[in-house]
């Protein structure tokens, strides 16, 4: 993960079961994803444990563990990090101090930190705060509901990555309705990382899909 040229794929396992997380995640591994992450469904549904369960299935890859913390982000990180989280995501919506200490736990016990924008009103003015607070990576989030309601549009999206990743040096990921007619434009406007879910866990043959937006990504051209 630390030669960003390239963008990755990360997998996101928002499922209830750890048995279909874990199916999943070798199959996405299998086929070509970067990164795994036990989406916040799975750690609700299953505990923080469905973190590790996924660490030792995909032990050459980077796991996500989704919490969004909002609060108390030294123990929720250091949880994670004991739970064998190579990165663990921090909602942009928490107190500065929270992700301040997140950030510093997070160095403490070698793990990273993702600030997860779902919901945030000026994405901008944000990003550019949290640049300063030493965060690993910025994470801009259409959620599913925001989708439906019919808030934050791709287009928007696009032009919040591209001025976030042009003024700002933290890998920008994207996640939130993605699907193969936009992966090649949001990595153009600088995403280092496509994150998806449905589109993938729930395709009919995971592993065909991975290799299919694998091929996306890899032809996008910067």
């Amino acid at each position: 993960m630390d030669d960003m040229g390239m963008a990755l794929l990360q997998v996101a396992l928002d499922v209830v079961r750890v048995e279909d997380a874990i199916s999943i995640a070798i199959m996405a591994r299998e086929n070509g994803a970067d990164i795994i992450e036990a989406g916040t469904l799975l750690i609700k549904s299953a505990g923080i444990s469905s973190v590790k369960s996924i660490k030792e299935v995909c032990k050459d890859l980077p796991v996500v563990a989704d919490m969004k913390v909002l609060d108390n982000g030294a123990e929720e990180v250091e949880m994670a990090a004991r739970n064998n989280a190579d990165i663990v995501t921090v909602s942009a919506l928490a107190h500065d101090k929270t992700i301040l200490d997140a950030v510093i736990t997070a160095r403490n016990h070698g793990v990273k930190i993702m600030v997860d924008f779902l919901h945030v009103k000026d994405p901008l003015d944000r990003g550019m705060d949290l640049c300063e607070l030493g965060v690993d990576y910025i994470c801009i989030h259409r959620g599913i509901d925001a989708v439906r309601a019919g808030a934050m549009r791709m287009d928007e999206m696009i032009k919040v990555v591209k001025a976030l990743s042009g003024s700002c040096n933290v890998p920008i990921a994207v996640a939130g309705g993605i699907d193969d007619s936009n992966i090649c434009e949001l990595i153009r406007a600088g995403a280092k990382i496509i994150v998806m879910g449905s589109y993938i866990t729930k395709s009919a043959d995971v592993g065909r899909t991975v290799k299919w937006v694998r091929r996306f990504i890899d032809s996008a051209v910067v």
